[in-house]
């Protein structure tokens, strides 16, 4: 009965996500029947509704648009506030009757603290585990005050067994510092590498060092502050920008600020009811039973919004985020973003830009950002006032149920569309896309698991990073995978980095993908558009005034002729091939099975 396609400029316009106070066209088509009443009702997400009244259109302004059994209705409507609307149209008949369209969604974000971060949009960010990254025999750590052991066989299977009470303690480290990472700054330039983002690298008692032990100090293990500043700075003559780890959800119980085991000289939450942290903390019953993040009583949980732990964080002069932001750093990643409360993140963010205006603020989230509800309370990342990015986990998700499950290309679209939709652009082409993390198996495994052998997984990777390379973002190296690294979940996706044991196919191809993609003049200003989709058939282009990018992947086992059709005084400059493609010499290509095309066409 009603027509309506919110991604078609027919229907709606602007597309997408829209700043406040933006005038928003829509537009139904509607059976031609006798109509009372069509109208839109929006419904911010607080739950104000707001009615609009449709009104009929003259079909003879639509032109090629229109069909004969069809009337059409416009509306006008302008967003005055930020948030997530909610919207549907209703049709009320002559005879009664009632049509409503499905419900779509609708992000208004403020401009008003927006800042376009060009280096988000391009590039390659490369994620180093600090501790299994490279160890340089330059920097011998001192002595320790803290249970721990410091492996000396480098590559070894990292410690998994819990111990003789149940507890796994991550306590082993095979001791890879921030010299090892100076070190190897040149070889992650030549891989073309723009940002690196580092895991926790703060004091702390255990190898990932999510139990924070003081924000303010190095861990010993790693190096010095003069070693981290040496990084930043020889980094940023490479044009690489330093982004760390910031855990702020929580702490950890060995640390100057809770100070379970007396390891510290100042007065500790867990031992006194006077210190000045004890606020930071929610005790149950002092001082053994406290909240902490998924009841693992190492991490105890902070009060984000306590007065003393926002200036400790933020608004002092001396501010945990002012410190490593002036000592070089572009930003942050925020682990578990869902649990770091609104008013943190609007602090956060004005902390962090009033700092550098041009540092990013990434969140660790594993959903459609725009929409999240954590712990019952829908979130507001994306509304201009918290985050410039996340990890874009939906996609790493889409590319590995396209390649490997379903092989479905329209499913792959429809959750790169509704991204599309749903995210600010500011946003969408600053994504971090990601294949591994520390998180997670290594991207390698799971197609190793999946496939009939390596030759035939390998393959898979490399379908997968052609997707990964050229869809809107930065995409993100997890340490290791350029050399063919594997590993299970936690703790064996952290491996020791071993350059020499590297699958020589795999370093090739990534060194050509991303000597092809440098090549392409200003990719952050290529817009993304969808393009045929199908069983086992996913493409997209990217697309600018005077050049564009096909890209189109086939899962499946049948080939595919992908026929290019070049417009006025167009030129086919360059292609970047994966897998079985052949040239039939009349500008078009076969596109094998688990293959891929980057046709590169300019004016």
């Amino acid at each position: 009965m009603i027509k309506y396609n919110s991604k078609n400029l027919f229907y709606k316009k602007p597309f997408g996500a829209v700043p406040v106070n933006t005038d928003i066209f829509f537009r139904i088509g509607v059976e031609d029947k006798p109509i009372d009443r069509a109208y839109l009702i929006m419904s911010l997400d607080n739950g104000k509704n707001i009615e609009i009244d449709g009104i009929l259109e003259n079909k003879i302004d639509l032109k090629n648009n229109t069909i004969e059994n069809e009337n059409y209705y416009y509306f006008h409507w302008k967003a005055e506030e930020s948030g997530l609307y909610f919207y549907y149209f209703e049709v009320i008949c002559k005879n009664n009757d009632r049509f409503k369209t499905d419900i779509n969604q609708l992000t208004i974000y403020s401009e008003n603290n927006y800042v376009d971060l060009e280096w988000m949009k391009e590039g390659l960010m490369y994620q180093i585990f600090p501790d299994r990254f490279a160890r340089s025999k330059k920097y011998i750590p001192p002595k320790q005050n803290k249970p721990y052991i410091l492996r000396e066989d480098w590559g070894g299977t990292p410690i998994f067994s819990p111990n003789d009470q149940g507890v796994i303690l991550n306590n082993d480290f095979f001791g890879g510092n921030i010299i090892g990472i100076i070190e190897n700054l040149d070889y992650l330039k030549e891989l073309g590498v723009t940002v690196i983002y580092l895991n926790p690298i703060f004091q702390s008692f255990s190898n990932h060092r999510y139990d924070t032990g003081n924000y303010m100090k190095i861990d010993p293990i790693l190096g010095t502050l003069e070693d981290f500043k040496y990084l930043c700075s020889k980094a940023s003559n490479l044009n690489i920008r330093i982004i760390l780890d910031g855990v702020f959800n929580h702490t950890g119980s060995d640390s100057l600020y809770f100070n379970k085991y007396n390891r510290y000289s100042e007065l500790g939450a867990f031992q006194s009811k006077e210190s000045k942290y004890y606020e930071w903390y929610n005790f149950i019953e002092y001082p053994n039973k406290y909240e902490s993040w998924w009841g693992i009583d190492t991490l105890p949980s902070v009060n984000q919004e306590t007065e003393s732990y926002l200036n400790y964080m933020l608004r002092d002069e001396n501010s945990v985020v002012k410190y490593w932001l002036k000592c070089g750093i572009s930003g942050f990643r925020l682990d578990v973003a869902d649990e770091l409360t609104d008013k943190f993140l609007d602090e956060l963010r004005v902390t962090v830009k009033s700092i550098n205006p041009n540092a990013v603020i990434v969140g660790e989230v594993w959903e459609d950002a725009s929409n999240k509800i954590s712990y019952g309370k829908r979130r507001r990342y994306f509304q201009g006032k918290q985050l410039d990015s996340v990890m874009n986990y939906p996609i790493k998700d889409a590319i590995l149920d396209f390649i490997l499950y379903s092989k479905d290309g329209r499913k792959m679209a429809y959750t790169v569309e509704s991204l599309w939709e749903n995210y600010p652009n500011y946003i969408f082409y600053s994504l971090m896309n990601i294949l591994s993390t520390h998180d997670t198996e290594r991207i390698l495994t799971v197609f190793l698991k999946n496939s009939a052998n390596y030759e035939s997984a390998r393959q898979k990777l490399f379908l997968a990073l052609l997707l990964w390379a050229f869809l809107p973002g930065i995409p993100c190296i997890y340490y290791g995978d350029e050399i063919g690294m594997q590993g299970g979940r936690d703790p064996f996706c952290r491996g020791c980095f071993e350059p020499s044991k590297r699958d020589k196919d795999i370093y090739l191809y990534y060194k050509k993908l991303f000597a092809f993609k440098s090549n392409i003049t200003k990719l952050s200003k290529l817009e993304f558009f969808p393009e045929y989709s199908s069983d086992n058939i996913y493409s997209f282009s990217r697309n600018g005034e005077n050049q564009r990018l096909i890209i189109l992947t086939n899962s499946g086992n049948e080939d595919f002729l992908l026929e290019l059709e070049l417009r006025k005084n167009e030129i086919l400059r360059d292609f970047f091939i994966c897998g079985s493609v052949k040239f039939d010499g009349k500008q078009n290509f076969i596109i094998g099975n688990n293959s891929g095309i980057v046709v590169y066409i300019t004016k």
